[in-house]
C-alpha cells in the first residue's frame, strides 16, 4: 500500500504509480487474433501465471505474454532466471526475450496498428501522427475493384500515422527496459542446445518496473525424448534482392537497392534459423566475352550463402542466364540448339558446385495462352538437363504440365483479398471479423480442381510448391504455420515458395533518408522481415512460417517410428491406431494439439 500523503503527493508531481497492471499468458503465441488499441483482448489472452512449452534439442520454440495497465508504466523490464530440471541447467543463451512491437501498416486498403515486429529496443521506433506527402498531396479518390470510388477523406485517414525512426534501425543484443503506456506484448523464444538432456524444466520470469509493483510468472519447458528428423517438403520463399558483389556497378547498385554483403550474410542466416534452406536466387549464370556463360557473381552469391548454413545436394533455383533463352514464341532451330547448349554448360557447372538441378524461372505468374507460348523454351532447357520453376494458376497442367518440372501454385484466396475484398473491409474489420471472408485456408487446395493439378503434377514426376500462401507479411501468422506444416501434408503439396522474405529491390530504411522522414519505416504486406543495415528483423508470420516447418519435422519424426516399430515388428497396435488417427486428422486441426500427440506417440513407439 502507498501512503496517502506520498500518493497525493506523486499525483500532483505528475508521476504514475503504475496501479493496475496485469499479466496474461498468450496461448498459443502464434495466432491470428492481434491485441488491438480499444479492443477486449482476444481469447488467447489467458488470465494465467505459467507458459508451457515443448522443444526439442535444437527446436526454436516461443512463448509469448502481454502487459496491460491502466496508467502509463515507467521502464518495464522482463528477466528469466536459469531453465533448471533434473537433468541439469540450460545456459543463457537458450532463452531470448524481445516485445512484439506495435507497427502500423498496410492491413487491407488502409492501415492498423498491432503488435507486430519482435526486437530488443523499443526505442529504436515510434508511431506517431503524421501524414506523408504523397497523401497530403493526393486528390483523386481512389477507384475500387467495383469501379465505385472510396472516401478520399477515409483513405487517407487511414495512412495518417508512421513508425518514426528515431534512431539507426540496428537492434540491441538484449532486451532493453521501455515504457509502457497501454499494453505491451513480450515474446520469449526459447532454443534447445543439442546435448540438452530430456526432461522438464522450470524458470521464473521476472516483470519489473519503475513505478510499479513486480510480477512473476512460470515459464515450463519440456524436452522430449527424440530428436527431430528433417522435414519431408522443400522450404523456401522468394528473395528477390541483390547483393553489392565487387565490381558491381554504381547505377545498378542504386537501381536495385543492392544490401551489403553483410547484410546478405545476416539475412540468410535469419532464414536458415527459420527453417526456410533454399529460397529463390535472384541470380543467374552471366555471358562473357565470348558469349560463354560465366558464374563469377553466381559464385560470389553462393558462396555467402553457402556460409549461412544453406544446403548443396537439392535444386538450385534461378533466373535464367548464361545465353539460357527465355521468351514469349516460338524459338527457331538455331535458337532451340544455342539455348540447349547454353543449358548444359549451367548445368554442369551447378552439378559440380554440388546441387542436384539447376533449375530456370519462366515468365512470372503467366498463364493461358502466353504460358502456352515458352512451351519451347522450356522444352530446350529440359534437352539440355535443366529444369523449369515459375509461379503459375491453376491452368499449367493443361498447358505445360509435361515441362514444367517446379510449378508454384497460386492460392486462390489470395488474388481474391488483393484485388477484392480488401476495398470492401477495414483493416479492423479484416482482423476481427474474418469469417465473412475467403482468404488462405489451405483447405481450399482440397477442391477437386486443384487435386487434380496437384496429383497431375506428381503424375508427370514433377514436384509442386505453394505461392501467395499467404504472402509473407499478411497478418495472419496461424496461416502461415498451418499452410507450412499440416496444409501441405493434407493437401499433396511438397513444399512452399511463396512471396516473399523481403519484397523486391526493398530499400534499407536509414535515419538520414528523407523518405523515411516523412514516411516513416515502411513494412510491405509482402515480406516475412523488416530489413535492417545490419541484420533483418522478424515478425509474427515469420515465426509462423517456422512453426509450421516444426510441425512437419515432428510428423516426419512420427513416421520415422512408425517405419522402424514396424521394421521390428513391435507396437502392432500402437502402429495400426496412430496410422489411422494420423488418416483421420483434419486440415483445420488444433496445430499444437496435434504436436503434442505427436510427441507423445513417437515417444512410445521409440521405447
Amino acid at each position: 500500500m502507498i501512503p496517502r500523503n506520498l500518493l497525493l503527493a506523486l499525483l500532483l508531481a505528475g508521476v504514475s504509480t503504475g496501479a493496475g497492471y496485469r499479466t496474461y499468458v498468450i496461448d498459443p503465441p502464434i495466432n491470428d487474433n492481434p491485441v488491438l488499441e480499444g479492443e477486449a483482448l482476444p481469447v488467447e489472452c489467458r488470465d494465467e501465471t505459467v507458459m508451457s512449452i515443448m522443444c526439442a534439442r535444437g527446436e526454436y520454440e516461443p512463448a509469448s505474454f502481454l502487459v496491460e495497465t491502466d496508467a502509463p508504466l515507467k521502464q518495464v523490464m522482463v528477466k528469466v532466471g536459469p531453465l533448471k530440471g533434473a537433468g541439469g541447467e540450460l545456459p543463457a543463451t537458450a532463452v531470448d526475450v524481445r516485445i512484439a512491437q506495435k507497427f502500423t501498416m498496410a492491413i487491407t486498403w488502409t492501415k492498423e496498428t498491432m503488435p507486430w515486429v519482435l526486437v530488443h529496443d523499443p526505442g529504436m521506433m515510434q508511431i506517431v501522427e503524421h501524414t506523408p506527402r504523397y497523401f497530403r498531396e493526393l486528390t483523386k479518390e481512389p477507384i475500387r475493384p467495383d469501379g465505385k470510388p472510396a472516401s478520399l477523406a477515409e483513405y487517407k485517414a487511414g495512412h495518417s500515422k508512421i513508425n518514426r525512426l528515431l534512431k539507426e534501425l540496428i537492434d540491441t543484443d538484449t532486451l532493453q527496459p521501455g515504457d509502457v503506456t497501454d499494453f505491451r506484448q513480450f515474446w520469449i523464444t526459447v532454443h534447445v542446445p543439442d546435448d540438452a538432456p530430456s526432461g522438464t524444466y522450470r524458470s521464473t520470469v521476472t516483470v519489473t518496473a519503475a513505478n510499479g509493483p513486480t510480477k512473476t510468472l512460470e515459464l515450463e519447458l519440456t524436452v522430449p525424448p527424440f530428436d527431430l528428423q528433417p522435414p519431408p517438403f522443400h522450404y523456401g520463399a522468394y528473395y528477390p534482392t541483390m547483393v553489392n558483389y565487387p565490381g558491381m556497378p554504381e547505377h545498378l547498385v542504386e537501381r536495385y537497392n543492392a544490401v551489403t554483403p553483410e547484410q546478405y550474410l545476416a539475412e540468410c542466416r535469419n532464414m536458415v534459423e527459420h527453417g526456410c534452406t533454399n529460397p529463390v536466387s535472384y541470380y543467374g549464370a552471366g555471358i562473357d566475352a565470348d558469349g560463354e556463360p560465366e558464374f563469377e557473381v553466381l559464385s560470389y552469391v553462393l558462396d555467402i550463402r553457402e556460409k549461412a548454413g544453406m544446403p548443396k545436394d537439392v535444386p538450385l533455383f534461378m533466373f535464367d542466364g548464361g545465353g539460357v533463352i527465355m521468351k514469349e514464341g516460338a524459338l527457331t532451330d538455331e535458337e532451340k540448339k544455342s539455348s540447349t547448349e547454353a543449358t548444359r554448360k549451367v548445368v554442369d557447372w551447378v552439378r559440380a558446385r554440388g546441387y542436384t538441378d539447376a533449375c530456370f524461372m519462366g515468365g512470372d505468374e503467366f498463364h493461358g495462352e502466353r504460358l502456352r507460348s515458352e512451351r519451347d523454351c522450356f522444352q530446350a532447357i529440359r534437352d539440355g538437363g535443366g529444369k523449369i520453376w515459375v509461379a503459375c494458376g491453376n491452368d499449367f497442367l493443361d498447358i505445360v504440365g509435361d515441362l514444367l518440372d517446379y510449378p508454384i501454385l497460386a492460392h486462390p484466396g489470395a488474388l481474391m483479398t488483393d484485388q477484392h475484398q480488401q476495398w470492401f473491409f477495414t483493416p479492423r474489420d479484416f482482423l476481427l471479423h474474418r469469417q465473412g471472408l475467403m482468404t488462405w485456408d489451405p483447405e481450399t487446395f482440397m477442391v477437386p480442381a486443384y487435386q487434380r493439378s496437384i496429383k497431375g503434377a506428381h503424375e508427370h514426376g514433377h514436384k509442386i510448391f505453394s505461392y501467395f500462401d499467404p504472402q509473407g507479411g499478411m497478418p495472419v501468422p496461424q496461416l502461415h504455420r498451418r499452410h507450412r506444416g499440416l496444409g501441405m501434408w493434407k493437401t499433396g503439396l511438397d513444399g512452399t515458395m511463396t512471396w516473399a522474405y523481403i519484397h523486391i529491390y526493398w530499400k534499407t530504411p536509414r535515419l538520414d533518408s528523407p523518405d523515411i522522414e516523412d514516411s516513416g519505416v515502411p513494412h510491405s504486406p509482402n515480406s516475412f522481415v523488416l530489413r535492417g543495415p545490419q541484420g533483418p528483423f522478424d515478425t509474427l508470420a515469420w515465426e509462423g512460417y517456422r512453426e509450421g516447418c516444426d510441425d512437419a519435422r515432428y510428423l516426419a519424426t512420427l513416421q520415422d517410428a512408425i517405419a522402424k516399430a514396424k521394421a521390428a515388428g513391435k507396437h502392432t497396435r500402437l502402429v495400426a491406431r496412430t496410422e489411422r488417427w494420423l488418416g483421420d486428422l483434419r486440415v483445420d486441426a488444433d496445430l499444437d494439439k496435434w504436436r503434442r500427440e505427436m510427441a507423445r506417440r513417437t515417444a512410445a513407439l521409440l521405447q
